[in-house]
C-alpha cells in the first residue's frame, strides 16, 4: 500500500518595476539600444521577464543572449520546467534579435514559433542559457534561430521563428485601453 503524503502548501510573491514607456511607443529607439540598455540596467525589462527571471546578457545585431533560472512553481507534474515558459524565453529572445537588426523605425510580431524539445529541463538544470541569431531579414519578415542550453552545456531545446517587421506604432495601448474603459 503506498504511503499517502500531505502537499506541503508554497507561496510566491510576484513582484516587478514599471517598465516605463513601452518599446514600440519609442519613435526614437532601436532593439539594439533597449537590449544593451537591459543589459547594463538602465532599461526596465518588460513585466513577463522580471517575473521570469529572464536576463538578457548580450546583445549584437542580429544575435542575442537571454538567461532564465528553471524555478520550482514553473515545473508541471513531472517536475520538469513547463514546455511553454520555456517557449516564452525562446520566442523572446528570438522576437529580440530581429529586433536588434531592423531600424528604429520598426518593430516586429511573432507570425510563427518552432520549438523542438531535446532534453528534460528541471530545477537541477540550473541556470538555461538561449543563443538566437537572424538567419534571414528581409524588408518585412525576418527570421530566427536558437539554442537552449543548461548550466552544463547540454542542448535542451532548438528552435525558429519568423516575425512581421512593421512600422512602429507609437500609441501607448495601455493608454487607448485605459480611455476605452471610460
Amino acid at each position: 500500500m503506498s504511503e499517502v503524503h500531505a502537499p506541503s502548501t508554497h507561496t510566491a510573491t510576484i513582484a516587478w518595476r514599471d517598465q516605463g514607456p513601452l518599446f514600440a511607443t519609442q519613435a526614437d529607439t532601436t532593439g539594439l539600444s533597449s537590449l544593451r540598455g537591459m543589459v547594463s540596467g538602465d532599461v526596465v525589462a518588460p513585466p513577463v521577464a522580471q517575473v521570469l527571471g529572464i536576463e538578457v546578457v548580450k546583445a549584437d545585431p542580429g544575435t542575442v543572449r537571454f538567461t532564465m533560472p528553471v524555478k520550482t512553481f514553473l515545473t508541471n507534474h513531472f517536475g520538469l520546467l513547463a514546455g511553454g515558459i520555456l517557449s516564452t524565453v525562446m520566442d523572446s529572445a528570438l522576437g529580440w534579435s530581429i529586433l536588434s537588426a531592423i531600424p528604429e523605425d520598426k518593430d516586429i510580431v511573432t507570425l510563427d514559433l518552432n520549438v523542438d524539445f531535446l532534453r528534460p529541463v528541471h530545477e537541477a538544470s540550473g541556470l538555461v542559457t538561449v543563443d538566437t541569431e537572424v538567419v534571414h531579414l528581409g524588408r518585412n519578415r525576418g527570421m530566427a534561430s536558437c539554442r537552449v542550453v543548461d548550466a552544463k552545456g547540454r542542448l535542451c531545446a532548438a528552435g525558429k521563428s519568423s516575425c512581421l517587421i512593421r512600422d512602429k506604432d507609437t500609441a501607448d495601448p495601455r493608454t487607448e485601453a485605459a480611455e476605452a474603459a471610460r
